[in-house]
């Protein structure tokens, strides 16, 4: 931009010799230090011919720099943006993330959990590949793999089965799989009037999120008692708090249960899916 600067009839006569010799445009501006808007004014009605369109393209098709600009370039933006550089991550520091994960939260990641994902894959070959190096088995497809609860149901997930398990073990009779009033949506659970959920994937996956919000407006619609479990619940101490969260709620809506319940054993057992413990509890009876 000239910003209304008058530019000497010289100039303007330059930049049309210019363009009759075959120049483009922006070769003009950088030639007379001139607006690309002026030389497209300065240059209207002068045809190129075909040798200078071809001319032209074949230009294009060099570098901007020479070699010699580029090198003094990539050193100015070595100095300048050394400070944003990372080093990169050896294979061993990478394996030692998943295992720091897992050490922190008791199971292996997902991975997009990792921002990282791109160069797992570049190092390793794939993420399930990384995994496997790090000495875990890799996360099965989410519902990919069925399981059968001792009352002959088929679960989701082990954790479902878990607390199937639980449910059959102190005889409270329960459904798999049981819909929610109008909708197509299931619940894990239902006893009597209670629904009880395992989120396994809360935090994880948006849509799910919505699915447990929609679940919960429904159970306060119908005025139906929502037990939510969750991994951190399940796969800790805190399920013996959740066991007695079951054992009140099925109380209160006047459901029969064994005072056995009170006193409980602590067991701990290895889930065979992903090599996670558990925390089982047996009642010794009163």
């Amino acid at each position: 931009m000239n910003n209304g600067r008058r530019y000497p009839q010289k100039i303007k006569l330059e930049a049309r010799i210019l363009r009759k010799k075959g120049w483009t445009h922006r070769e003009i501006v950088k030639e007379l230090s001139i607006s690309l808007g002026s030389a497209s004014l300065w240059t209207k009605g002068i045809i190129l011919t075909p040798e200078q369109k071809k001319a032209i393209k074949g230009r294009r098709n060099k570098h901007i720099w020479t070699e010699e600009e580029r090198a003094e370039r990539g050193q100015l933006a070595r100095v300048n943006l050394s400070h944003y550089w990372k080093k990169p991550y050896s294979k061993k520091e990478l394996l030692d993330k998943i295992r720091k994960f897992y050490l922190k939260n008791g199971r292996i990641p997902l991975k997009r959990e990792f921002n990282m994902y791109r160069e797992y894959q570049q190092r390793f070959g794939s993420w399930n590949n990384a995994i496997r190096l790090a000495g875990f088995e890799p996360n099965l497809v989410i519902f990919s793999k069925k399981f059968l609860a001792k009352d002959g149901h088929v679960c989701d997930s082990y954790a479902e089965k878990i607390i199937d398990d639980w449910l059959f073990k102190h005889k409270i009779k329960h459904e798999r799989s049981f819909p929610y009033p109008n909708q197509k949506m299931t619940a894990d659970f239902a006893i009597g009037n209670v629904r009880i959920e395992y989120f396994g994937l809360r935090g994880l996956n948006k849509i799910y999120d919505q699915i447990i919000q929609i679940k919960r407006n429904i159970c306060q619609k119908e005025k139906l008692k929502l037990i939510e479990i969750y991994p951190a619940d399940l796969f800790s101490k805190n399920f013996r708090n959740y066991l007695g969260k079951i054992s009140r709620e099925l109380k209160n809506n006047y459901f029969l249960f064994p005072s056995a319940l009170i006193h409980l054993v602590q067991t701990k057992i290895r889930c065979p899916a992903n090599g996670l413990y558990f925390l089982s509890f047996t009642s010794l009876g009163t």
